[in-house]
This record gives structure tokens, C-alpha cells and sequence, in this order.
């Protein structure tokens, strides 16, 4: 007789047993994406990266228990943001996230119902406490993942993707503008095509929020990146500059990319009466051949679900997608009614 699943709260002491589970989940992940930390294929790396989120403030777990074995886990951290913060312009300002590191199912066992229910028990006490937008990173590529997320009505909001710097940027640039790498004097116009990019990100089918009250957050976060240690691009056509690409070292690349040599696109962003000409591959490939030069093996960017040129634009230059963020956004009336 096969013994049904029984889910329980998670503790420290599974973390080695959640550790297997991730570890052979990155492992299968790494065969077709070979961008992915290596380290995280080995189970006690991998249960380290289950204690770190259970260590996060706010941290919840679940595990799926079959007789007594693990076969599943999900961790989430509730997190909050002041309108004011940074992260404001980017993430919902009150969300439980479920990272990468943060769940993984036996690949023996029916992944939609494991997560199904371990998702249930998670999402009760979430729901409960009034957190209404529910999140979770997950390989991409992995459609057994991606389907028992879907069928929990997950939808993507964000895909994080890697390219080789040294690997040729393809496609014709346009032959009138000048890359020079911006400095401090450059704060006006860096700035400038930073708003450019959240207006855009403001229009359908984005409807990206325009927070106002992170501007000045923002404001200091690009002046800090122009005095970095990896530099910001900025083409010029004439006298005006017509696009930027801004780079972070780490920044928020996801843990689950190789940690040596990494770098972070930030903001990519080429003027509207501008895009399509050349400006864009421009700007990747001088900034491709800096990192290449300077011993940055891997470049990763994030791009919003929506973002109709902006995806296949970096699709069709060589980045490959290896996260996917989902959300759910639960119906605020589920909160009538409860005490």
C-alpha cells in the first residue's frame, strides 16, 4: 500500500533531507543550463542554502512527508517595503517570496501535488495575515515545476537571464553613435534615461506602478553605480545621449547563477524615437567586450514579463533565461469574514 503525503512545518532538522531534494533538483537543472552554480549540486551546499532562508526574519516552511521520508519542501519569507525604499520601484511592497533555494519535489513523486498541498499550508497562515501577493522563483525550463505553479494560478512576472560576455554580440549597430562610459558629470542624463525606462515599464501591458516616493532612493542608487567598480554605458548621437546601460557587480543576480565573475545589466534602456536602429547593440556590445576584457565571464539581467521589446531584444542577443519569478495575487475579498 503506498502511504499518503502528510505535510508538517519545517524545521532546521530537515534541512539535509530538503538539501538532497534541491540539490538533485539543480543538478537536473545544470544539464541544460550551464550558467548555474555547480556547488549547489552538492546536497550539504544545498541544505546551507535551506538554512539561510529559514534563518531570513519573517521565514515559514513546509515539508511533504511520505512514511518517513521527505519528498518535498517549500520555504517563503514575508517581506515588506517602505514606499520610499529602493526595492519599492521593483516588488510589491508587502509579499511572501519563495526563492529558488526555497522548494524543491522529488522527481518521483507528482510534483502539482506536492506542491499543491504544501502551498496550502503555507498560503493559509499568509492569507491569515493579510499578505495578499504571493511569489516564487523557479528554474526555467523546468515545465513540471512551472505547471504545478500554474495550476495554483502563478503567473511570470520576471525572467532573469545569463549570456557569456565573450560570446560575439550579433546584429547590425548603428554606425552614428559613440559609446563612452558615463562618470559623475553624467548624473543628469543618467537619470534622464533611467525615468525614460520606468515610464516605459508604466505602459501596457506592464502597468508597472510609478512610485514616486522611491525616486530620490533611486536617485542615490544611480549616482552610488556611476562611482562603482564596473562602469555605466551611455550612447550618444550628437550631442544627446540616446541610450545607457547601467551594471552592478554583484548585484542582483540570483544566487542560483556561478558565483566567480559575475555581473549584473541593471538598466538597459535605449530612447523610444531611437529603438530599433542599432542603438541597443551598440551599447551591448562595447559594454560585452569591457566585461570580457576585465575577467567578467557571465552578464545576467532580469526583464519584466510584459516588456514587448525589451524581452526579444535580449533574447535575440544571447541571453538565456534561467529563473522565472511568479505571482499569485489573492482576491482581497478572501479576507471578509475572517477573524
Amino acid at each position: 500500500m503506498v502511504r499518503s503525503l502528510e505535510v508538517r512545518p519545517l524545521d532546521a532538522g530537515d534541512a539535509a533531507a530538503c538539501g538532497a531534494l534541491l540539490a538533485a533538483r539543480h543538478r537536473a537543472d545544470a544539464e541544460r543550463l550551464p550558467f548555474l552554480e555547480p556547488r549547489l549540486g552538492e546536497p550539504a551546499v544545498a541544505a546551507e542554502a535551506v538554512r539561510a532562508v529559514l534563518g531570513r526574519p519573517m521565514a515559514q516552511g513546509a515539508v511533504a512527508v511520505r512514511g518517513e521520508r521527505v519528498v518535498g519542501y517549500c520555504a517563503g519569507v514575508v517581506q515588506s517595503f517602505s514606499p520610499r525604499d529602493l526595492a519599492a520601484q521593483f516588488l510589491p511592497l508587502r509579499a511572501a517570496a519563495v526563492p529558488s533555494a526555497g522548494h524543491a519535489v522529488d522527481p518521483a513523486e507528482d510534483a502539482v501535488a506536492v506542491y499543491r498541498l504544501l502551498y496550502a499550508a503555507l498560503a493559509e497562515g499568509w492569507v491569515r495575515d493579510g499578505v495578499l501577493v504571493h511569489r516564487i522563483d523557479v528554474p526555467a525550463g523546468d515545465r513540471a515545476v512551472e505547471e504545478a505553479w500554474l495550476t495554483l494560478g502563478f503567473g511570470r512576472v520576471m525572467t532573469a537571464a545569463t549570456r557569456r560576455t565573450g560570446e560575439p554580440v550579433e546584429g547590425a549597430s548603428s554606425g552614428s553613435v559613440r559609446v563612452d562610459v558615463a562618470t559623475a558629470e553624467d548624473f543628469a542624463v543618467v537619470q534622464r534615461l533611467s525615468r525614460e525606462l520606468a515610464a516605459h515599464h508604466r505602459r501596457a501591458p506592464m502597468f508597472w506602478p510609478d512610485v514616486g516616493e522611491a525616486a530620490p532612493a533611486m536617485d542615490g542608487f544611480l549616482r552610488a553605480a556611476l562611482g562603482g567598480s564596473v562602469p555605466t554605458f551611455l550612447a550618444w548621437e550628437g550631442s544627446r545621449a540616446v541610450g545607457m546601460q547601467v551594471f552592478l557587480d554583484p548585484g542582483f543576480t540570483p544566487d542560483v547563477v556561478r558565483q566567480e565573475q559575475r555581473l549584473y545589466l541593471f538598466e538597459g534602456v535605449v530612447s523610444e524615437a531611437v529603438r530599433g536602429g542599432g542603438v541597443g547593440t551598440a551599447l551591448l556590445r562595447a559594454s560585452m567586450a569591457w566585461a570580457a576584457e576585465h575577467g567578467r565571464e557571465l552578464c545576467t539581467l532580469h526583464w519584466a514579463a510584459g516588456n514587448f521589446s525589451g524581452a526579444p531584444f535580449w533574447l535575440g542577443h544571447g541571453f538565456v533565461p534561467v529563473e522565472h519569478t511568479m505571482e499569485r495575487r489573492i482576491d482581497e475579498r478572501a479576507l471578509w469574514g475572517r477573524g
